[in-house]
């Protein structure tokens, strides 16, 4: 009997995959909180991943809010930088939260030269900072910014929600670090909308 070999290896990769997914948990790493969420089934020998439960995923929102506000405060007006390649998402993002927040400048970069020359020309307080980017990832890109102005915060928002990317981000001075995960667009821009300050 002649099976397709292709075939067949796309079908070992599935079997493979599936198994994966069957024993990969998520276990919030809030302060220490080790929750596991997301998964009925005993722990047994599981990839762990990293993650927020629902109750900490809003401790944390409220958290950030809070330290935000106290920045804003400190300073007269609000400047944003959001570092994303993907033009469309990055026009959005910044057409729908200025709407909204008009007394904050929002300007864009597609890429870490891009995002360099502006952090030095337009003196940003906060950036929106995507991992995946054409040359110099984002990590590397926050490292750089945070050792020569230590004072702006960095968000990280990605697709890549590793535990070696959160650490990694520690390490490279990111203030804080969240998943875009499977969540739809709007989900996304709401999540921005809670952290930043209401308008007056």
């Amino acid at each position: 009997m002649y099976i397709d070999c292709n075939f067949s290896t796309a079908i070992k990769a599935r079997q493979i995959n599936r198994t994966k997914e069957r024993e990969t948990i998520q276990v919030c790493y809030y302060k220490g909180c080790g929750i596991v969420y997301g998964e009925k089934e005993p722990l047994s020998d599981k990839t762990v991943t990293h993650g927020l439960c629902p109750k900490h995923f809003e401790v944390s929102l409220r958290e950030i809010k809070a330290d935000v506000e106290k920045m804003v405060k400190k300073i007269r007006n609000l400047r944003v930088l959001i570092v994303e390649d993907n033009t469309r998402f990055r026009e959005q993002f910044r057409s729908i939260l200025n709407k909204r927040f008009a007394s904050i400048e929002f300007h864009g970069a597609g890429d870490g030269k891009e995002a360099l020359q502006k952090v030095e020309t337009m003196h940003p307080n906060l950036i929106f900072m995507d991992i995946g980017l054409p040359g110099e990832n984002g990590l590397e890109l926050t490292r750089k910014i945070k050792a020569s102005h230590p004072h702006i915060v960095v968000f990280i928002l990605t697709n890549y929600d590793f535990p070696e990317y959160r650490e990694r981000a520690t390490r490279c001075g990111a203030d804080y670090f969240f998943s875009k995960s499977s969540s739809a667009t709007e989900n996304i821009f709401r999540l921005i909308e809670s952290i930043l300050p209401s308008p007056a």
